[in-house]
């Protein structure tokens, strides 16, 4: 028996909206049954828009005999959101997002006498103070986003390099 509340989709999504907010946030591969269930919407609805996430890039499906799962394409989003900041912001714009993210992590290594995210983890156990605790996981988890964050800009970046002429927004 299930004890948490009902889900609600009552903030005016659209089936193809839920299915995808369902299908981005699983943690393991899914088949289209459960996912519809999770989203409230019918079988072959879930199936329709599922496809199409495929098609996107969004999610990866592997069939095996009659059962076909779905999960999220991390390459797939990774490339999406790439090439989104690519066509969205400037050299420069991306140039201070970058600093942004260099300078807060500066400044944990610095608050935290930490080089990595997992060595401030391992620093919880330094600590009998439970809102430090809590601020040390918390910039951990942070931490490990803003690095990845790291990672998407600077591969924006070098498109420029690589593709310097496929700018749509070449007056920007």
């Amino acid at each position: 028996m299930n004890d948490q509340p009902p889900r609600s989709w009552s903030n005016g999504q659209s089936a193809a909206e839920r299915v995808e907010a369902v299908a981005l946030t699983v943690g393991e591969p899914r088949t289209a049954n459960w996912i519809a269930t999770e989203a409230e919407v019918a079988h072959e609805t879930a199936t329709k828009y599922l496809s199409r996430l495929v098609d996107d890039g969004k999610l990866r499906s592997d069939t095996r005999g009659q059962r076909t799962t779905y999960e999220p394409d991390l390459i797939g989003q990774y490339l999406l959101e790439m090439r989104e900041l690519y066509d969205e912001h400037s050299p420069d714009e991306l140039a201070a997002s970058l600093e942004e993210m260099n300078e807060q992590i500066r400044t944990w290594k610095a608050k935290y006498d930490v080089e990595t995210a997992n060595q401030l983890r391992a620093s919880l156990g330094r600590t009998d103070d439970v809102t430090d605790e809590r601020d040390r996981r918390r910039a951990a988890r942070e931490w490990d986003h803003l690095e990845t964050r790291r990672r998407l800009v600077e591969d924006a970046l070098r498109l420029y390099d690589r593709f310097p002429d496929d700018r749509r927004s070449a007056s920007a």
